[in-house]
């Protein structure tokens, strides 16, 4: 909970505080597990902002697990955004280098809007974005409180949840120093631990807020759907959620001795000497503007970039996205994915000459790809023509292509429908600056939340009644989605269910188009064979899929090591086993037992090639 003095203050006004409420019919109280709060009303929505669910991760807390905070006896007074958890704050343009330092570590709050505390609604929970290392619940774009609930709350009807978690370093620092107070010898991943404490509560208080705690979306967009992707593939918060959408972003986590080296290498430039522990030690004296200022903008030169990222620990993370999907374990819930037409159109400079875009194509890019790259992506002749086309590349090569990626492996493995999207609509044109943006990346969450009526820019005739139809269908679609996992209704354009062969979506505009398919293929087929990216087979399709028209047969197929092929009999033929970054694990020749006892636990591709013909299936090793 906040600290002592921020409660005690509060309470010095609670008494004059309930009986005004009272008088006006205006109090809203609920009792949580921890001690019984106060909202207020806003309109006909009840507010509580500013609701601690954890201990705030000071001094000794600094790294560690999540924990529950103190009882309090007397009524919490709860109308207020939480305090930002520390971050080094960037401006919307990437190009912009200014920054502010802002936030407190007693920061772990969440706030929620519901339309009636006695009601049963369908909950969304949000999850913010800002690369892991900055945001906040309170956030403000263009003017406004992008992630206010309560529209979303009032014309939705449902309950809307916003949460905080630790960012940057504070929240996904690996150490060794750190591993020696964990019982499992891990570190890292307390952003994770924070979200999933965050569920744990939602869970056991939301029904006294109005809220039905077995109809749960969570959803975020950019760092934030990284999160919830990664709370897909968490086996720590199964039965936390049964819904979730993912907005611009897909499942990201960093291999664990990967981000150890860096967090030692990121203590050392902090504390030169003592051990591991005593560094630790020291590193929990250092105020955390030092720690945060180190931050690099997120979205620099139109490249999301997270330094900071959840890790595999093989505790709250066990598998890569891939290998999560394609051995089917991971929490299998209906799904909604997309991305915005031109991501990067914020974040790139906002000149680009032809010779620069050649520049980032020849420095990025292997040889045997750039002509392609270059026919898909014309340089142009003019700096306009190469804006667009960095725009593009960047765009497709960060999200269309990934979320392709996500869409296709998930569906494959769950019977839970699966609704991909695009969203290209696109603000007033005479807007300075957003104007020109077309569909950048965050454009959708003012429509979503409803809020970009509020924005000091879109008044009067700048909010258009394009604006306005879009922000009624995507509240339309999200909260439908909420309620049943199917964001369709008789009065709404529909949107088709995925299908992973034809790649089917919806383009969300004011005029919403869900016949599409194919969205962007051969630039997205060309980003695949750049990343080596091999097309995820459904567990459903091993064997049906790939080997149809053979006779082969591979079994067990998931094994725990061993894999037997039979139908080679009487063939000369060799085969090559890979791993999903592309290794070649293993080759042999006539041997039709494949043992992978010796490898870790994922998924694996095999190609046979005898004289005349040629076969790939996919193993899984658990």
């Amino acid at each position: 909970m906040r600290s002592n003095i921020s409660i005690n203050t509060r309470l010095t006004f609670v008494v004059l505080s309930l009986l005004f409420f009272r008088i006006n019919g205006t109090a809203q109280l609920v009792e949580t597990q921890y001690g019984e709060i106060m909202g207020h009303t806003n309109g006909s929505i009840s507010e509580f902002l500013g609701i601690p669910f954890a201990s705030p991760p000071v001094g000794e807390l600094r790294w560690r697990p999540t924990t529950a905070p103190d009882e309090w006896n007397d009524i919490l007074i709860v109308d207020n955004f939480p305090p930002k958890c520390p971050q080094k704050s960037f401006k919307v343009a990437a190009q912009d280098s200014s920054y502010t330092l802002e936030g407190e570590e007693d920061c772990l709050y969440l706030n929620i809007w519901t339309p009636n505390i006695a009601g049963n609604f369908p909950v969304m929970v949000f999850i913010h974005g800002g690369g892991n290392q900055q945001g906040s619940t309170s956030q403000i774009s263009a003017g406004t409180e992008i992630y206010n609930g309560k529209n979303l709350s009032e014309r939705g009807e449902v309950v809307v949840v916003t949460i905080q978690y630790r960012l940057g370093s504070l929240g996904y620092l690996v150490h060794p120093g750190l591993e020696g107070e964990n019982t499992l010898g891990i570190s890292g991943n307390y952003g994770v631990m924070d979200q999933v404490f965050a569920l744990e509560w939602v869970q056991k208080n939301i029904k006294n807020f109005g809220g039905d705690q077995s109809n749960i979306t969570i959803f975020g967009e950019s760092a934030g759907g990284v999160n919830v992707g990664n709370l897909i593939i968490s086996d720590k918060a199964k039965g936390l959620f049964h819904k979730a959408i993912i907005q611009s972003a897909v499942p990201v986590i960093n291999a664990y001795n990967v981000a150890r080296y860096e967090g030692i290498d990121f203590v050392n430039s902090f504390a030169v000497s003592g051990s591991d522990e005593e560094k630790i030690e020291q590193m929990r004296q250092i105020h955390a503007d030092s720690l945060t200022i180190l931050n690099k903008n997120p979205l620099e030169g139109g490249v999301a970039q997270m330094v900071w990222q959840p890790v595999l620990d093989m505790n709250i993370l066990k598998s890569f996205p891939v290998n999560a999907f394609e051995s089917g374990e991971f929490n299998h819930v209906p799904l909604i994915i997309g991305s915005n037409a031109d991501e990067m159109s914020l974040s790139v400079p906002q000149v680009v000459s032809p010779a620069e875009f050649t520049a980032v194509v020849n420095s990025t890019i292997p040889a045997q790809f750039r002509e392609s790259i270059f026919n898909l992506y014309p340089p142009g002749s003019t700096t306009e023509q190469a804006k667009e086309s960095l725009i593009a590349f960047l765009s497709d090569a960060q999200f269309t292509s990934t979320v392709r990626r996500t869409a296709q492996c998930m569906s494959l493995n769950q019977s839970e429908p699966v609704y991909r999207y695009l969203f290209s609509h696109t603000h007033n044109p005479l807007i300075p600056f957003l104007g020109s943006a077309k569909s950048y990346h965050g454009i959708e969450l003012f429509y979503v939340f409803n809020t970009w009526e509020n924005s000091p820019v879109a008044i009067g005739p700048i909010f258009t009644s394009d604006d306005e139809k879009v922000q009624n269908l995507m509240l339309d679609y999200w909260t439908n989605f909420a309620y049943s996992g199917d964001p369709n209704s008789s009065l709404l354009t529909q949107w088709p269910i995925y299908n992973p062969q034809s790649d089917t979506y919806i383009d969300l505009k004011s005029e919403p188009d869900g016949t599409l398919s194919a969205l962007r293929k051969e630039k997205c087929d060309l980003w695949d064979a750049i990343v080596g990216f091999q097309k995820c087979i459904g567990m459903v399709n091993t064997k049906d899929e790939l080997l149809a028209e053979t006779s082969l047969q591979i079994y067990p197929n998931p094994s725990s090591g061993i894999f037997n092929i039979k139908g080679l009999e009487g063939l000369e033929y060799y085969l090559v086993v890979y791993n999903t970054f592309g290794n070649v694990v293993k080759t042999q020749i006539d041997n039709p037992e494949i043992d992978l006892s010796e490898e870790n636990n994922g998924v694996y591709y095999v190609k046979i090639k005898s004289s005349n013909r040629s076969f790939d299936f996919k193993l899984v090793k658990l």
